[in-house]
């Protein structure tokens, strides 16, 4: 995975009671052309076996195409039947329509042939496709022409063109398109493992967990998220979409769990100077933790995130992602310097 950085602070003058407060908006904001690592919880027994292979591999192209979400096309478009053919054409484990398939044509199993049949190529060759559609919409999100997660944006682009998504500043309003997403979208569910035995810490970090969960599927909003829940940010990646960022998923948590005691600021590099120091150790951390991130190594706590066990945290990531649940164990975390913290 590429190395998320450029993350952004900048001043916020508010006025609140008469007294004029200064919050630094930090964490959360990298640069839109880099990506995080892709949700690690893709439960590929679900996956029909002679498939597997194809799916995990095609799942690695871009983080937006993530191998459940490629299951759950699969499933949606043939049913996995490789030697289906539609009614309007459309031929096999992916559904390409033979100009299309002519144009993304891909060996994924590099046997020197790229053929519609093959579920290798097929399922390739679809993500291909996919990724292409994720870097267009994302280009129509960061210049401001259309609004929304980059994968909900990638799907109904791909079921109803990518001009409609410019033409409607967003999803169209067509009841097929706006299925097709929905019903990819509940598919996936079937091939990802949510929160696997989680195990109990203190009652104060379940209930930080159970609040961050809760808001899982809320779309990042740069400077979005504050005590009372999910609000609009700010900028090219935060107006006009209501969500959180990363410090603001954990301000709303910590709040909530501590019953209003604890607020506080919306910065990860404060953040991760609060609260009790914990090792980072998973025998001695404790759902509820935060998580405070220097992916660079450089000092810069540009990301922050809440341990729910299992080396797992729930977090948001990224311009044009949502509130989900990752890997701590993945090489793009691993690798970073941790600062680990405890609020209650």
């Amino acid at each position: 995975m590429k190395a998320v950085g450029g993350f952004l602070a900048f001043p916020l003058v508010v006025i609140v009671g008469g007294l004029l407060v200064i919050a630094a908006i930090a964490g959360g904001l990298p640069a839109s052309s880099v990506a995080g690592p892709l949700n690690a919880l893709y439960n590929e027994a679900r996956v029909p076996a002679q498939y597997r292979q194809w799916i995990a591999k095609a799942g690695q192209v871009c983080p937006e195409v993530t191998p459940q979400l490629l299951a759950a096309q699969m499933e949606q478009e043939s049913g996995w039947d490789p030697l289906i053919v539609s009614p309007v054409g459309a031929q096999g484990i992916a559904q390409f329509m033979p100009g299309t398939w002519a144009t993304w044509a891909t060996d994924g199993d590099g046997d020197g042939t790229k053929s519609v049949w093959s579920p290798a190529d097929a399922i390739l060759a679809a993500a291909h496709y996919d990724c292409a559609l994720a870097a267009q919409v994302r280009g129509y999100v960061d210049s401001g022409r259309a609004h929304g997660n980059i994968q909900d944006l990638m799907l109904a682009a791909y079921n109803a063109g990518p001009n409609r998504i410019v033409e409607y500043g967003g999803i169209p309003p067509f009841a097929e398109t706006q299925g097709y997403v929905r019903t990819i979208r509940a598919l996936m569910d079937k091939y990802q493992s949510i929160v696997p035995n989680v195990p109990q810490g203190t009652g104060f970090g379940a209930t930080v967990v159970s609040v961050a969960l809760q808001q899982r599927g809320l779309p990042y909003s740069w400077g979005g998220g504050d005590v009372d829940g999910p609000s609009e940010g700010f900028g090219p990646t935060g107006a006009g979409i209501l969500g959180f960022d990363c410090s603001g998923l954990v301000i709303y948590a910590i709040y909530q769990a501590s019953g209003g005691r604890i607020s506080l600021p919306h910065s990860s590099e404060i953040q991760v100077t609060m609260g009790q120091a914990v090792p980072r150790d998973f025998a001695v951390m404790q759902p509820g933790d935060v998580i405070g991130f220097d992916l660079k190594n450089n000092g810069d706590y540009g990301h922050i995130g809440i341990y729910i066990g299992n080396g797992q945290m729930v977090h948001a990531p990224k311009p044009g992602d949502q509130v989900k649940i990752s890997s701590l164990t993945d090489a793009f975390y691993a690798g970073a310097t941790w600062q680990v913290r405890r609020f209650g």
